[in-house]
């Protein structure tokens, strides 16, 4: 595995599946900010629904169906996640704690999804709704001394110091 972020709000996604869990997947892309998600409930979908795609998304499928689907999609090049299905699966997501533009993934790459849950909980007593407004401070101190012409190291050394001098990773929490 090697994890990485997709903005998915720059990239079309194809939908497909049926019943609970393909409205729970659709709920969820709502929630992240998916706005180009085309739906197929209950079709297989088409080359050129296909072509339109970055990647693929199967919930609530018989595994015969979801198979034929991704084999379509992998013919095409395309990415794709079969809901409970890993075998099938060119990616997996992630349990998420989210304070603004921080976002911190929990992935067991498929094998327990409610471990991830459980450790993203976990996570998230720890880190509070106040790092919203810490990464906003720090992203604005990074423009600046960005702006001031600050080398990366610079910018990175400086960052360090003023985490530290906050305490802001230093104070005890209790772990659930």
């Amino acid at each position: 595995m090697f994890p990485i972020a997709l903005d998915l709000t720059r990239i079309p996604v194809l939908l497909v599946g049926q019943g609970e869990l393909l409205q729970r997947r659709l709920a969820q892309l709502q929630e992240a900010g998916v706005t180009e998600v085309t739906v197929l409930e209950g079709a297989s979908p088409t080359a050129g629904d296909l072509q339109q795609c970055a990647i693929v998304m199967v919930a609530g499928l018989p595994r015969e169906q979801a198979e034929r689907i991704v084999i379509a999609a992998h013919e095409v090049g395309k990415l794709v996640n079969v809901e409970d299905i890993n075998d099938l699966c060119n990616f997996y997501f992630t349990a998420n704690v989210r304070r603004g533009d921080l976002i911190i993934a929990v992935s067991t790459s498929g094998a327990s999804p409610t471990l991830a849950r459980k450790i993203r909980d976990a996570i998230a007593a720890t880190f509070g709704e106040e790092w919203r407004e810490r990464l906003r401070e720090i992203a604005e101190l990074r423009q600046i001394w960005k702006k001031q012409g600050k080398v990366m190291k610079e910018v990175v050394d400086a960052t360090e110091k003023h985490v530290k001098e906050k305490g802001w990773l230093t104070q005890k929490r209790e772990v659930v």
